[in-house]
């Protein structure tokens, strides 16, 4: 392996209130030539030992411990007793230059994220991989230097020839995703590779067991460890090479956790040669209330809008950025649903909110990669409590939501009630607690109503799917407000794409073939449209018979079922009203 001397910085040196490991520093945007032929270059990079620490403790560090243990023997510990989803807060970003044979190993794996230049779109890059005759020896040493040599030129001369056929067809103006088929697996292809702590320690292990320790794929496996050694020691170490250090913890109580505010971080700015995104910097570690006691916080991220063209164009080849600038080119991905290129940029957040928000409902995304603390969700001592406005009758359509305000007199009754419940939970955890009764049973004495915390991350391509889904409507208003803080620094750290997020899908609409033949059969683009006319949604199952809460189909005067517009039909009509600009 060598080191290009001709370091670049292309984001300069600047100030940031992320964690900033020395050892990924040292690595950043520095060239690694692997075997005299491909490239491995650290592009970007999230957390490190402390980042894991801040995780598994909910930003309490091992402070809250009264055995106050070293950072290394805690985060063996983590590992030793599978509490492992703080090792995902640690993210690398590779830019890797390799024959399509290694890519096969690199590209495929699933627990990665992964921008290839591609075939289909570009011509291929005109390099690729010659072995040399000692590597051949190394695998067959019962071979001489001349049969060797001989297998190098054979191997060589399939190589000219397989290009130059290639070169023909292109010239020909073949549809290159056929003229890429007669370039062999030697041939070079550039990918961005971006990965999780976790998830590489697991790729490395299952490499070092199947590939040779000689093979050319194997040698870029070798270097990616070596590289994610320096960022995280002590992570890495607990991953690959766990020691038997016995080491107790004394647990806090679950208020002790939960009730006080989110905290600021364990260490202090540093400068880093990492993309800087200004306005979010401004707001790191700054909470945001929300529902009553609850809290959310950018905790860390990485990347920014231009991670997403520059990955795009690795797909698309030199030339696209002549094309179209980098802000359309965002856009474009979004509209048109090419998700790769928007995984490469990551944001996370920690939150205190009520259990049924975070995990019960967030929970459910996920390809967000989430923690409580130390592997469990504790539960504090404060509750939510509605708003006055919030008290409504269960919607009979919308069977998951509300629908109009309670009567007065019911609504008094429901709301002393639910807070007669809740202080009665409250203060049965209290004397469970009093009386000696283990942690787990105070938690249980407590519902879905009282506050947790949560750490979450996840890249930019899955955080557009939650806010597409939570900020929608038919979402529970408390999953909304969540959702509508987290959409707030989601603009701030990728503002193109969450731009084109808003634009092109969650302010979009989506027409199903039902609705669009209900559009021109009943001609319904016109002013003139009564779209108040149950009529003019008759003859797709739009319209449904009205039914009581009890179940029973609600009959008019004359003994007939009342008809209403049913769920799909409500929600056609939202459609329509935009369309006609009403």
């Amino acid at each position: 392996m060598q080191n290009a001397e001709n370091q670049e910085i292309p984001f300069g040196i600047n100030l940031t209130k992320r964690y900033v490991s020395e050892g990924a520093e040292k690595h950043l945007f520095k060239k690694d030539i692997i075997n005299n032929h491909g490239e491995i270059i650290l592009v970007d990079y999230m957390g490190s030992d402390s980042t894991i620490e801040r995780v598994a403790t909910l930003g309490f560090g091992t402070e809250i411990f009264p055995e106050k243990p070293y950072q290394r023997d805690f985060v063996h510990y983590l590992a030793n007793n599978g509490i492992l989803e703080p090792f995902k807060s640690v993210q690398l970003k590779f830019s890797i230059q390799s024959p399509i044979e290694t890519a096969l190993t690199f590209v495929y794996e699933p627990t990665v994220n992964v921008n290839e230049y591609s075939g289909r779109y570009s011509v291929m890059i005109d390099t690729s991989l010659t072995h040399s005759i000692e590597n051949i020896l190394v695998f067959n040493p019962a071979l001489s230097s001349e049969k060797a040599r001989e297998i190098q030129n054979l191997f060589i001369q399939g190589r000219q020839i397989a290009y130059r056929t290639y070169k023909e067809l292109i010239e020909l103006d073949l549809a290159r995703e056929l003229s890429r088929s007669c370039l062999g697996i030697d041939n070079d292809t550039r990918y961005f590779w971006k990965i999780d702590l976790l998830s590489l320690a697991n790729f490395i292990k299952k490499q070092r067991a199947l590939l040779p320790i000689h093979s050319h794929t194997r040698n870029y496996v070798e270097h990616v460890a070596s590289i994610a050694k320096e960022i995280s020691p002590y992570g890495w170490e607990a991953l690959m090479h766990p020691n038997t250090t016995h080491l107790t913890l004394t647990m806090p109580t679950d208020d002790e956790i939960v009730d006080p505010p989110l905290n600021p971080p364990l260490w202090k700015p540093k400068e880093t040669k990492r993309v800087i995104v200004s306005s979010l910097e401004e707001i790191l570690f700054t909470p945001h209330q929300l529902l009553n006691h609850g809290q959310l916080q950018a905790v860390d991220y990485m990347g920014d809008d231009s991670s997403f063209a520059q990955a795009a164009r690795t797909s698309y080849g030199e030339g696209t950025k002549k094309i179209q600038d980098d802000q359309n080119l965002i856009k474009s991905l979004i509209r048109d649903l090419h998700t790769t290129p928007i995984e490469m940029a990551e944001l996370s957040i920690e939150s205190k909110t009520p259990v049924f928000v975070d995990p019960r409902q967030a929970g459910r995304h996920r390809t967000l990669d989430n923690h409580g603390f130390m592997g469990y969700t504790p539960i504090g001592s404060q509750f939510y409590f509605p708003n006055n406005e919030e008290f409504k009758y269960q919607d009979r359509l919308n069977r998951q939501g509300r629908e109009k305000a309670m009567k007065e007199e019911e609504k008094a009754r429901a709301k002393v009630i639910l807070e007669e419940r809740l202080k009665s939970q409250q203060e049965l955890s209290r004397k469970l607690r009093e009386l000696g009764a283990p942690e787990f049973i105070v938690r249980n004495a407590k519902g879905v109503g009282f506050y947790t915390k949560r750490w979450r991350t996840g890249e930019t391509h899955n955080w557009n799917h939650y806010l597409m889904l939570r900020l929608d409507s038919h979402a529970q208003k408390e999953m909304r407000e969540q959702a509508k803080l987290i959409n707030e620094i989601h603009r701030l750290h990728t503002p193109t794409a969450n731009e084109a997020l808003n634009t092109y899908i969650i302010n979009a609409l989506r027409l199903n073939e039902k609705e669009i033949s209900l559009i021109i059969n009943q001609k319904m683009l016109r002013p003139d449209i009564d779209i108040e006319d149950l009529n003019t949604y008759k003859g797709i199952g739009f319209v449904i018979k009205k039914i009581y809460k009890e179940g029973n189909i609600i009959l008019d005067e004359q003994g007939n079922p009342v008809l209403e517009l049913g769920r799909e039909g409500l929600a056609f009509k939202e459609k329509l009203k935009k369309l006609l600009g009403r």
